[in-house]
């Protein structure tokens, strides 16, 4: 915790200098302010060698097959994993907390049992796992962005992080994340920024930015996100990778830390990121067949369900959320996968979902149903300025003060999502009369943002994402194209709906964001992953992914 003798950025600057010391020298690279795209520096730097550099190009399914074919050793692929994450943070500033020592002895002891013993470790045998800021790992920091949580090391593990490593996971670091977790792009006072590597003018999104950046980069074949209004999906979809959004209840999320902790009215979860979609499977039925529910009271006993789907499948799809319309490069990778999915023989059929509007207001609403106090609170408690991003949770705190807000305030609103959430069941179950084949929507296709990417500190609206987690709807993410020069604005834009779409659209420059990745999400009904990924799937395969 700070102290009124040493000043908060005093510390931040400690705990960067300390994380940057854990990067062995030889690991170090010198890349230009003014490069952009830095994708390929890792085949440049000559950190990694041809094997690392094949190591980390490959999808983490395969990696366990060889390591377990004892191809490789999880040592090997440990390794060259570290070193690319090191690249990643020297030219994304992605990571927070180093464990690359730790994480390679633990990867020797995971190969020397193997070799003794002839078993693997479990389904997840030797490869390197990254998680978000907020997963408490025994004797690590877990700030969330907060000066005052700085130099207090975890006394615990997440029930997730002793999960991963019960099915033989070699965790290595943890990653970047906006104040709180509670903005669309990845700041603070400790970490500072977190760009794209795809285009380093740009935002890699929030709250799991740092999992999108690491992962993008091939830092890292499988990260852990988490999502309360968007903080998969944003990050993975700008930075071109697949992430789901899982239901609460799936997947454990006890003993991980909040920056709103008690907030229950709009659950926060936790899901997997990756270059990989099969890596996002394998990661979901690991942890579901583990029985999370056995180790965690708010989990579900569902098993993992293998997914039968019809030949011929019916997607709605969300053209324009009636808030803010999307930009020129995200409705572009909305026409190509409709072009795709028709051409492969499924259906793609336009619809709106119920009130969105609401789904805006209903979740704004909640996230300062305290006053603000929590957020608040922590920032006052590390003696640090309001994140710019914030502002909304700042002004909150202030009216509190003089307004307080009740219990009764909060029951209202929650008895109001309620009637919302049965109001989007009626819709999506009304869709069967559109469909023609005698059941609803299978699922619909969405923006995850108005945005492919956006300059630093410019994202506004999450209502595409956020509206699932009111309904608490399972939705994935897989990647679409790429921003070019051509995803010019259309000359007949007319009048702008209100000030975010106006923000959105000033913002867009297709020269500023050019390379940037486009990703789009498949929602299904609720508790419905195995379904989510599998018509992701159904999607990469039509688009050639």
């Amino acid at each position: 915790m700070t102290t009124s003798t040493t000043t908060w950025d005093k510390i931040a600057a400690e705990k960067r200098a300390a994380r940057d010391a854990l990067i062995p020298k030889e690991w170090l690279v010198e890349v230009a302010d003014d490069v952009i795209d830095v994708m390929d520096i890792p085949a440049k730097s000559g950190v990694l060698s041809a094997a690392e550099l094949e190591i980390t190009e490959t999808a983490a399914p395969a990696l366990i097959k060889k390591m377990v074919d004892k191809e490789l050793t999880s040592e090997a692929v440990t390794v060259a994993f570290c070193k690319r994450a090191a690249i990643a943070q020297q030219v994304t500033n992605c990571l927070t907390e180093i464990f690359f020592e730790q994480a390679i002895t633990q990867a020797k002891k995971i190969d020397d049992a193997y070799a003794q013993t002839g078993k693997p470790a479990g389904p997840l045998h030797g490869l390197p796992v990254s998680l978000k800021d907020n997963f408490n790992v025994k004797g690590y920091d877990t700030t969330v962005g907060f000066v005052a949580w700085c130099n207090e090391a975890a006394k615990i593990d997440s029930e997730l992080v002793k999960l991963l490593h019960e099915q033989g996971a070699v965790l290595f670091c943890k990653t970047n994340i906006p104040t709180a977790m509670m903005i669309a792009e990845s700041y603070n006072n400790v970490w500072d920024y977190t760009c794209s590597p795809w285009n380093r003018n740009t935002s890699s999104g929030g709250s799991s930015g740092g999992e999108g950046a690491l992962v993008a980069f091939k830092g890292s074949p499988l990260g852990v996100g988490t999502d309360i209004g968007g903080s998969i999906r944003i990050p993975s979809a700008l930075s071109g990778i697949y992430g789901l959004k899982p239901s609460f209840g799936r997947f454990p999320t006890y003993g991980s830390r909040s920056g709103m902790p008690g907030q229950e009215a709009v659950r926060s979860i936790n899901g997997p990121m990756s270059s990989s979609l099969e890596a996002c499977t394998l990661f979901s039925k690991t942890v579901v067949d583990s029985q999370p529910w056995l180790r965690d009271p708010q989990c579900l006993p569902i098993p993992w369900r293998e997914v039968e789907l019809p030949q011929q499948l019916v997607f709605g799809i969300l053209m324009d959320n009636g808030i803010v319309r999307p930009t020129p490069p995200v409705t572009r990778a909305l026409l190509e996968t409709k072009k795709a999915l028709e051409a492969a023989g499924h259906k793609v059929i336009e619809w709106t979902p119920f009130d969105l509007a609401e789904s805006k207001s209903l979740i704004e609403r909640f996230f300062v149903g305290d006053g603000g106090v929590k957020i608040s609170s922590t920032i006052a408690a590390g003696s640090e300025p309001w994140p710019k991003g914030l502002t909304t949770y700042q002004q909150a705190a202030e009216k509190s003060k003089s307004s307080p807000p009740l219990v009764g305030d909060l029951w209202t609103l929650q008895a109001e999502r309620n009637a919302y959430n049965k109001g989007m069941l009626d819709a999506w179950n009304a869709t069967v009369e559109i469909t023609g084949t005698g059941r609803p929507i299978d699922g619909l296709i969405s923006p995850v943002t108005a945005y492919a990417s956006c300059p630093r500190y410019t994202f506004a609206h999450v209502t595409y994402t956020s509206v699932w987690n009111i309904t608490d709807q399972s939705s994935a993410v897989f990647p679409v194209t790429r921003v070019t020069e051509a995803d010019v604005r259309p000359d007949d834009l007319g009048e702008f709906r209100n000030e975010e779409e106006k923000k959105v659209w000033e913002s867009y420059d297709p020269k500023v964001v050019v390379g940037a990745p486009v990703g789009l999400q498949i929602v299904t009904r609720r508790l419905e992953e195995e379904k989510a990924l599998a018509l992701a799937g159904v999607a990469a395969k039509a688009l050639g992914k």
